[in-house]
């Protein structure tokens, strides 16, 4: 199968010419071992159509299968574009990363983590990759979706969190501080704060969050 690049300017129409694509090489794939169990069985000692027609199902059933999965992993490849993700590297030994460079992928070779943003995707033999900071990943190998912190979601999560709470924090000389949250906003650098009375509290410095008494 040939390889298809699909970016974010490319959409679901794309991403269906694909599967359909796919499913087409699958069909003619199962029509070529269908033709061969034929074929190569001995003629004088052949198999019982009843036999050959479950050896025929179940093939269809692996080759269904698979084609869920295909379709379900290009289905999460699209939901995952411009989101921050943790993606694990590949083990790969240098025959195996050489045989994807040739193919066009740029892997990643080790064994840690990585954190990133995805950029495009990509099927390349019938496996869906994933690009995150210019390497290409298996979409299987995505481990998390990192929530957008910076996202109006989160600062109305936060805004229900501390809005009307009594939070402790240490300020800049370290002294321990407590009072009641009347305001949820974002800071110029992008940090959530929490304000309590005249006090502006950056979010990772609260240290608790209480009922207000």
């Amino acid at each position: 199968m040939s390889t298809s690049a699909l970016t974010a300017a490319s959409g679901p129409s794309t991403a269906s010419t694909a599967s359909d694509s796919t499913k087409s090489f699958r069909n003619a794939d199962f029509l070529k071992i269908m033709l061969a169990e034929v074929t190569n069985q001995s003629p004088f000692d052949p198999q019982e159509t009843s036999k050959l027609v479950e050896n025929m199902q179940k093939l269809q059933e692996l080759a269904n299968s698979t084609y869920d999965k295909y379709r379900a992993d290009l289905k999460w490849a699209q939901d995952l574009m411009g989101k921050t993700v943790n993606v694990q590297q590949q083990a790969l030994d240098a025959k195996q990363t050489e045989a994807l460079s040739n193919k066009g992928l740029k892997p990643d070779v080790g064994y840690g983590n990585k954190n990133g943003t995805v950029t495009s995707f990509r099927v390349v033999d019938e496996t869906v990759y994933v690009t995150v900071n210019d390497k290409d990943y298996p979409v299987d190998n995505v481990k998390q979706v990192i929530p957008d912190t910076n996202g109006a979601d989160a600062l109305a999560a936060a805004a229900n969190q501390l809005l009307g709470r009594k939070i402790g924090w240490f300020d800049d000389k370290g002294v321990q501080k407590a009072g009641v949250v009347n305001e949820v906003l974002r800071g110029a650098d992008g940090d959530l704060r929490a304000r309590v009375g005249n006090d502006l509290v950056v979010y990772d410095r609260i240290t608790s969050i209480g009922t207000a008494t």
